[in-house]
């Protein structure tokens, strides 16, 4: 039996994910503020709200139902190919593609999500500024061990597409950050994975340069 508490959680999730995916919305906790909003009201009792599961599956759902469209399948290409133009170019940090566009389901909103690994955050940034590449400093909350912690980030811009990277220590290529839906460590893809990912879309790949290991 639905009761309206059991409905009102539904048309939650529903229309957090439809903001994630309309408005590119990042932050679940935004998605579900803005939600309740929309709703009227607010709930309860905090375990009232969806949880992060809930929406992203519910995302996941809407995605599908466009994923297969020539537009679709193109714009992920576009954004994977500017993925491996940014991870060549950025080698000697050991790149490694995460989230939206490695899963697939990214949006016209996303960005490409990097994680690099230098002995400083400093040792990214002057390659950029030797390369004359512009770019913005930032900060990314990520839990690796039992706490979240802040970690160094840049922005940049390749063919286009806005590539964001989280800058980790050399170790921290040995163990990856929890995901806010799962709770597991997320899936990171280097140079060669992406160049394979691409290449079973049905097109030729450019020679790249670079190393990864």
């Amino acid at each position: 039996m639905t009761t309206p508490d059991s409905r009102r959680r539904i048309l939650l999730t529903q229309e957090a994910a439809r903001l994630m995916v309309e408005e590119g919305i990042k932050d679940f906790g935004v998605a579900k503020r803005k939600a309740s909003r929309h709703l009227g009201g607010g709930p309860r009792n905090t375990k009232d709200l969806p949880t992060n599961r809930e929406i992203q599956d519910e995302v996941e759902l809407r995605l599908r139902m466009y994923r297969d469209t020539p537009d679709s399948r193109a714009h992920l290409r576009n954004l994977r190919e500017a993925a491996l133009d940014a991870m060549r170019f950025l080698a000697e940090f050991r790149p490694r593609l995460v989230g939206s566009v490695l899963d697939g389901t990214a949006t016209e909103h996303s960005d490409v999500n990097l994680h690099l690994f230098a002995e400083t955050p400093e040792d990214v940034e002057i390659f950029l500024h030797d390369s004359g590449i512009p770019f913005e400093r930032m900060v990314h909350r990520r839990q690796v061990g039992k706490e979240a912690e802040e970690y160094p980030a840049i922005a940049l811009v390749v063919d286009g597409v806005r590539v964001t990277a989280t800058i980790f220590p050399p170790e921290g290529i040995r163990q990856a950050p929890r995901s806010s839906v799962t709770g597991k460590p997320v899936e990171r893809a280097k140079i060669p994975q992406v160049e394979a990912l691409i290449a079973e879309e049905g097109e030729p790949l450019p020679t790249g340069t670079g190393t990864d290991d």
